[in-house]
């Protein structure tokens, strides 16, 4: 395309040429398109197909599992959804760490650029509102039920939130213990220096650590805490417990639907040692749940722990 100058509706002219040393030749080869105004590189058929199958996996197939397909017989949610909803996400992460320039943080790749505030805030608050508004979406829209399907019952509120202080109480030393046992266990296979070592890394890796590590992180306190023991609590617990023990649960059982729901909270975290703690809070938390009938304890739990790992780094408590 020629260059119009600055008269529009005159007679068009040629921009001027670079200089020659800054020239180069472009390959002529069946992979790239050359015209008078730009070079496209034609993607390979390898890359083409892969682009077609993260888009199908991460776009279209959640689409038929959430709108298109039809509804179990059995009248309740199960792994279909839950699948559909975890899938869905990825493009929210996608899009979100392009829009935010993500790329280089340490929670994505190497620490070389500390996680800020905003970021951590618009990530953390659109992630959880996806897990609270497609799980309403799957259990009011989909199969017509109520939300107390759900978990979100608010009768007997005091006695639920007292609940939940008494889960935490249990919580905290729990995830404690199954740590120390995570790294017994690991160190029979990979030796006890590594085992701890590996602890040791897993806790230093976490990219809100440089954050709350920092006087930026102290003068933001507030916010951080509402974050981790408000939002969090309440979009993870809707979703991990709520949905998918709930559609679990229906359709296997307790047991099944604890001990499934638990693995897979651990296993969306991408732990090592911390798998097993991560494990234990998700069945402890499912066990609240089934007892009150409510996600309330489970929240205040939830909370409570979040609070405790917050201070942890804040005050340097090592356990």
């Amino acid at each position: 395309m020629e260059h119009l100058g600055r008269d529009y509706f005159g007679v068009p002219h040629k921009a001027p040429l670079p200089p020659e040393e800054a020239r180069c030749e472009l390959p002529n080869t069946p992979d790239t398109v050359t015209g008078p105004a730009a070079v496209y590189l034609l993607p390979s058929t390898e890359q083409a197909l892969l682009t077609i199958v993260a888009l199908a996996a991460t776009v279209a197939l959640p689409l038929y599992l959430l709108v298109f397909r039809p509804v179990s017989r059995t009248g309740v949610w199960g792994p279909g959804e839950m699948v559909g909803v975890a899938l869905l996400l990825i493009p929210l992460y996608l899009f979100l760490a392009v829009s935010l320039n993500l790329v280089g943080y340490e929670a994505f790749s190497e620490p070389s650029k500390p996680l800020t505030i905003v970021p951590f805030s618009i990530v953390t608050i659109a992630q959880n509102v996806a897990f609270v508004g497609l799980s309403v979406y799957v259990v009011i829209m989909r199969y017509r039920l109520d939300v107390g399907r759900l978990g979100l019952r608010f009768d007997r509120l005091l006695r639920h939130l007292s609940i939940g202080v008494v889960v935490a109480a249990a919580v905290v030393p729990l995830s404690l213990v199954s740590e120390k046992l995570a790294v017994l266990l690991i160190g029979l296979f990979k030796g006890h220096e590594t085992a701890r070592a590996l602890a040791a890394y897993e806790h230093l890796q976490d990219p809100l650590r440089p954050l709350l590590q920092s006087a930026a992180g102290l003068s933001l306190a507030p916010l951080i805490l509402f974050l981790l023991a408000v939002v969090v609590p309440i979009g993870e617990e809707v979703f991990f417990r709520g949905l998918v023990y709930g559609g679990l649960r229906s359709r296997w059982g307790v047991a099944i639907g604890a001990l499934s729901s638990a693995a897979f909270f651990a296993a969306v975290h991408t732990q090592v040692v911390h798998a097993l703690p991560i494990f234990a809070l998700g069945l402890l938390l499912a066990l609240a749940y089934e007892r009150t009938g409510s996600l309330v304890p489970a929240m205040v739990a939830h909370g409570i722990n979040n609070i405790v790992a917050v201070l942890s780094v804040w005050r340097g408590w090592t356990f």
